[in-house]
């Protein structure tokens, strides 16, 4: 027997096509994430590099990547990979927002403002 809408998790889309899409994204995102990590991986096992740099500017990240450096790819596939969750909350506040689910897409919002919030906190003062 199906559950109805009220008897799904609080917060969760009922309607499969939902869940999955937003499967899909997650899955997405953390498959782009390890694709760009492998390549930084294997482009400093190829230039022979014992190391990536401890530290690199978000600003230099374009540079880095045009020049085929292996901290580029490995800061990317990081900044993804922290990107991914947020993807999904921005996913569900669409969705909520269609569906006029105005608590959920309120909740939604309010993360939303503090994951850019905190983003902007840290690059600013970084």
């Amino acid at each position: 027997m199906r559950p109805t809408p009220q008897e799904t998790r609080v917060g969760v889309p009922a309607d499969p096509r939902v869940a999955r899409a937003v499967s899909r994204l997650l899955l997405t995102g953390l498959l782009f994430a390890i694709g760009l990590m492998l390549v930084g991986a294997i482009l400093a096992a190829v230039r022979g590099a014992g190391s990536v740099e401890d530290l690199s500017s978000i600003t230099r990240l374009p540079h880095l990547l045009a020049s085929l450096d292996a901290t580029g790819f490995i800061d990317l596939g990081l900044l993804v990979l922290l990107a991914t969750p947020a993807a999904r909350v921005v996913a569900l506040f669409i969705v909520f927002a269609a569906r006029r689910q105005w608590l959920f897409a309120g909740v939604s919002f309010a993360v939303i403002v503090i994951l850019a919030f905190s983003t902007f906190l840290g690059l600013t003062l970084a």
